[in-house]
């Protein structure tokens, strides 16, 4: 199944397309560039912030998502990611457990679903190497 993605590198870069073989326990992907064809660019998990899927590549840079935890039903723990670069996302994650352990220890990374409903981003994949810090807070 093809997914139409937004990969937003550690370094800065970003690659926008398709991708059909993306894994959380596999280190390399390929995403088909947006822009009508092309080569396929080879992404390393280890390398990336994070995985948009996405509704649409464009997006709205004007819009501000309410803060905090919206009325978007939850899948999962609630939780609050902080990266490195500073970027707080509040969503909810099926990949933790009540303790706060990644439920899958293979995977590189984490599924977060925005907590905001009019979010262009339908999920994440949070790469474990790009966040400075995870928190559960309580309902």
């Amino acid at each position: 199944m093809e997914n139409k993605v937004v990969a937003h590198l550690r370094e800065g870069r970003i690659v926008k397309g398709l991708t059909h073989d993306f894994d959380s326990r596999r280190e390399v992907f390929h995403v088909l560039p947006a822009e009508g064809g092309g080569i396929p660019v080879r992404v390393r998990i280890s390398e990336m912030k994070a995985l948009f899927y996405v509704r649409d590549y464009i997006g709205n840079r004007e819009y501000d998502p309410p803060p905090g935890f919206g009325v978007r039903a939850d899948r999962g723990r609630r939780c609050v990611v902080t990266f490195y670069d500073g970027e707080v996302i509040f969503g909810s994650t099926p990949d933790y457990d009540a303790d706060g352990r990644p439920s899958d220890s293979d995977a590189l990374g984490f599924m977060l679903y925005p907590s905001d409903s009019d979010d262009n981003n339908v999920r994440i994949f949070v790469s474990s190497k790009a966040i400075k810090e995870i928190h559960f807070p309580e309902s």
